[in-house]
């Protein structure tokens, strides 16, 4: 049978185009390759940075037709624009628009938008004002680009115009007025004021479930305690204008109903490339090398003040946005005291080291810990020299008949050097390890809940945490791995979220061949629950109750999870990486694509 692509020409316009920010990166650039394989026509376009475009975006010369257009925009607008391939898996087409002049008319724009559609943009920031300028572009643009280039060589009624987030919002708004027959699609991940709420520490889900029972919807005032109201505004108005409305779980379906007045038309679920990532097989190799890196790294980190035992450890982690209650870091950090508590007083063996790998501001580099590094890099490199010298005095004490002993093996400078060193390490026995690899605010929330539940990182405690405020990188100068390699090292990821809309983390974790926690108020663990049997998800995907379920009976859950990954038998933790590798495979965009294609040809339908 031969495959045809469907005869829909789709732009897709996202402000995480070759510009990586957050987690909507991830959908676009993993989608691209099977929307290009399964459209007649697919471009991307995004913000033009110059220092992501060095690295994110191959530039071609324009085609006379497209050459055309892009003069008209400089020479009427101001507007640069740019065209070439995202330098992502399928090697999607791109354009790439820089307002550049043209952000001389933001007010004008926004004074458009708020006579159109009611936008309250007043005293905005460039956090608002850079991509509605940029949208506004890109609608001009696409206004153009289908009038002039694809009416004639494709049928203008196939042109779908898709928008991602507020942040393409100009970009609808624009043709939903000026060009209505062009049809359009906006996608939110997750709404602005849900966001907000969830944040502020309010019960969201609990005023979502009674606002819909009593057919509500949220006032727009509400936006203003925040100073969100020009986004919020804007998502809302994008909602209603649309074609077709899409959100990428239940979850958020009901959250954009009651927060943007709008039921979406169509769930898309998000995707991963996973034929991408590693085999089992070469996972489970790869875990070994990962595992050795970290424990290096945790010996280097607890060494200069007491012995721990690398080798009978477990790593548990958690990362993600820096956003405490959302994200569930609360969560994790309260049910890692309850499970130290039951370690101590079960007095088990194995020792549980959590990271929390969450970005946050930060004053550099802890410079004791640094020092401590470095020393066990330079003892590290001592021990290498003289095992090579120990080597040839050993060859040659057997040669010579004699027995080896520690006089003529050990060089006594190498033995004062060791000594002078393990002084340097020891000198501040009596202090704890620090928790934080880096330096912290006393004010930081993450910090503090770590303190008031007395991880101090004793020696007598059996979870010991390490604070990791920055990305993971492989020139960091502390573990050294990149985010991915880290996770392969591990043995659990925790993400009992309070608010995700999808969330991404579990699923690259399953991905990578690891078992991974998540929340049933997240898009993912709901997809899990009504799309995937217990017995296939058994110890692979936790999805931990929050709907409705109280604090400490959430907490209760996921310390129990915790704790029955830390005693399953290595075999049976063996086969939890195996059953979740093989759930990944659920999320394959070769498979989660459908809905989006669904959405495309739903709009070309619309009148």
């Amino acid at each position: 049978m031969i495959f045809v692509p469907r005869d829909i020409t789709v732009f897709e316009v996202g402000w995480e185009v070759s510009n990586k920010v957050g987690g909507i990166y991830t959908v676009l650039s993993t989608k691209a390759s099977e929307a290009k394989k399964n459209l007649h026509n697919f471009f991307t376009i995004g913000p033009y940075f110059k220092r992501s475009a060095a690295v994110e975006f191959e530039e071609e010369t324009p085609s006379p037709e497209f050459a055309k257009v892009f003069t008209y925009l400089k020479d009427t607008y101001g507007i640069q624009c740019y065209v070439g391939h995202w330098l992502v898996p399928g090697r999607p087409k791109c354009i790439l628009i820089d307002p550049a002049d043209f952000a001389t008319r933001t007010n004008e724009i926004k004074r458009e938008f708020w006579d159109l559609y009611k936008i309250d943009s007043l005293g905005t920031g460039m956090d608002y004002n850079e991509p509605i300028v940029w949208g506004k572009a890109t609608g001009l643009l696409l206004e153009k680009l289908i009038d002039d280039v694809f009416a004639k060589e494709h049928d203008k009624n196939k042109c779908v115009v898709h928008c991602h987030e507020w942040l393409a919002g100009g970009a609808l708004l624009h043709l939903r007025h000026f060009k209505p027959e062009i049809k359009t699609v906006f996608t939110t991940h997750a709404t602005i004021l849900g966001r907000s709420i969830a944040a502020a520490g309010e019960p969201l889900h609990e005023e979502i479930n009674d606002g819909l029972a009593r057919n509500a919807v949220v006032s727009d005032e509400r936006a203003y305690k925040y100073g969100i109201q020009a986004k919020h505004l804007t998502e809302k108005a994008c909602a209603h204008a649309a074609h077709i409305f899409t959100t990428v779980s239940d979850v958020c379906a009901r959250e954009a109903q009651y927060i943007l007045g709008k039921k979406p038309d169509l769930l898309t679920p998000n995707g991963l490339n996973v034929e991408k990532f590693y085999l089992m097989e070469e996972l489970s190799n790869l875990h070994v090398i990962y595992r050795n890196i970290i424990r290096r790294f945790v010996l280097d980190y607890f060494a200069p003040y007491y012995y721990v035992n690398v080798e009978d450890s477990l790593f548990y982690f958690i990362s993600g946005r820096y956003e405490l209650r959302n994200k569930g870091i609360d969560l994790f950090i309260d049910a890692l005291a309850q499970l130290n508590k039951m370690l101590k007083d079960n007095q088990s063996k194995t020792t549980i080291f959590a990271f929390i790998w969450v970005p946050a501001p930060n004053r550099g580099k802890n410079i004791e810990l640094l020092k401590h590094m470095a020393l066990y890099e330079r003892l590290e490199d001592e021990i290498e020299d003289e095992l090579r010298k120990i080597k040839n005095r050993l060859y040659y004490a057997i040669s010579r008949g004699e027995p080896p002993t520690e006089q003529n093996l050990l060089d006594e400078e190498f033995l004062y050097k060791v000594k002078k060193m393990l002084f340097e390490l020891k000198h501040e026995k009596n202090d704890l390890p620090p928790i934080s690899v880096l330096e912290v605010d006393e004010s930081d929330a993450i910090l503090n809940r770590i303190k008031k539940n007395g991880l101090l990182n004793k020696e007598n405690d059996k979870v010991k945490v390490i604070y990791y405020p920055t990305y993971l990188s492989s020139a960091d100068g502390l573990i050294g791995l990149e985010y991915y390699q880290a996770v392969i090292g591990c043995h659990l990821g925790v993400f009992p979220s309070y608010y995700e809309s999808w969330g991404y983390t579990p699923l690259e974790t399953i991905a990578l061949g690891l078992p991974a926690v998540t929340s049933d108020l997240s898009g993912f663990g709901q997809y899990i629950l009504n799309n995937v049997a217990e017995s296939e998800s058994q110890d692979a995907v936790k999805v931990i109750r929050r709907i409705n379920t109280p604090y400490e009976k959430s907490l209760s859950e996921l310390v129990d999870f915790m704790y029955r990954i830390y005693t399953m038998p290595r075999r049976e933790r063996g086969d939890a990486k195996i059953r979740a590798k093989k759930l990944s495979y659920l999320f394959s965009w070769e498979k989660q694509i459908e809905p989006y294609l669904q959405a495309y040809e739903m709009a070309i339908q619309k009148q």
